[in-house]
């Protein structure tokens, strides 16, 4: 680590290999560049970071607002660290207060529908470890761990569930993209799940039978107004019911949500059978 001096130049050539950085907030570089314009940037021990490949692991905001300022800012320049997986993983360690999953899945390479995998990620995990009543919005991940649990699940099966959840809510948008994401993922891997979510999307409510049952219910929501963890819980919990419901051939005539409800997994969900 050394203490230097770095001009528009040298920051321009630092920002050559600036690759799956995550997004520039443009207003925090206007922000330093006034700063430094100003002569109100002081040294403050905060690093540029540079992996042994040359790297850009921390500083592009810093370095942006030096060439906008066209300003001379010293610093404390630290270079040689180890990559991991092209930087991946070592870049993943730096600032995780400021950057989010997304940020996280964009570093590591993945380009298509990157919030919507970091929602499935975080919903897969709340499913399958059968915490998805306590955990209605999702697990909260780590950065490192929705990166792992995206590369293992791969970005392209990823982006085919969420395609398919983009055409469901198209047609049926009282369940909003996030539950299709869930629901999709879910009833891919059991027996007529997908017949299931088509007649979920076409179902115009009613009290024939389960699905219409459940439609109904997310109806009156719409209707009142209301939301909250108990309609959320509702929203994943009256799905999996109906399928249920449906594939034993039993009527539920009106569906409504309990505070003390468990979660009523589908049946023959693999994870789940005995």
């Amino acid at each position: 680590m050394a203490k230097v001096k770095i001009d528009a130049q040298r920051a321009m050539e630092l920002l050559k290999n600036n690759k799956h950085n995550r997004k520039v907030t443009q207003s925090r570089v206007d922000e330093y560049a006034k700063e430094m314009i100003s002569n109100m940037w002081l040294y403050n021990g905060e690093t540029i970071v540079i992996s042994e490949s040359g790297r850009l692991l921390d500083g592009q905001h810093r370095l942006l607002a030096i060439v906008k300022a066209d300003a001379v800012i010293e610093v404390e320049l630290i270079e040689g660290v180890k990559d991991e997986q092209d930087g991946v993983d070592t870049f993943l360690t730096i600032n995780t207060k400021n950057r989010s999953n997304v940020d996280a899945l964009t570093i590591a390479g993945f380009t298509q529908s990157v919030p919507q995998i970091a929602k499935l990620m975080s919903f897969k995990e709340a499913f399958d470890n059968k915490i998805l009543m306590k955990k209605s919005s999702g697990v909260k991940l780590l950065n490192h761990e929705v990166v792992e649990l995206a590369r293992e699940f791969g970005e392209e099966n990823a982006t085919l569930i969420i395609d398919r959840a983009r055409n469901l809510e198209k047609r049926n948008d009282l369940l909003s993209l996030p539950y299709w994401i869930l629901l999709v993922y879910v009833f891919n891997q059991i027996t007529d799940g997908n017949q299931f979510l088509e007649e979920l999307a076409e179902s115009s409510g009613g009290k024939n039978n389960a699905i219409e049952a459940y439609i109904t219910q997310l109806e009156k929501f719409r209707e009142l107004k209301l939301g909250g963890n108990e309609v959320t819980k509702f929203k994943f919990n009256g799905a999996f019911r109906a399928y249920n419901a449906n594939r034993n051939g039993t009527d539920i005539k009106i569906m409504r949500q309990s505070s003390k409800a468990p979660l009523e997994y589908p049946e023959n969900y693999p994870n789940y059978c005995e």
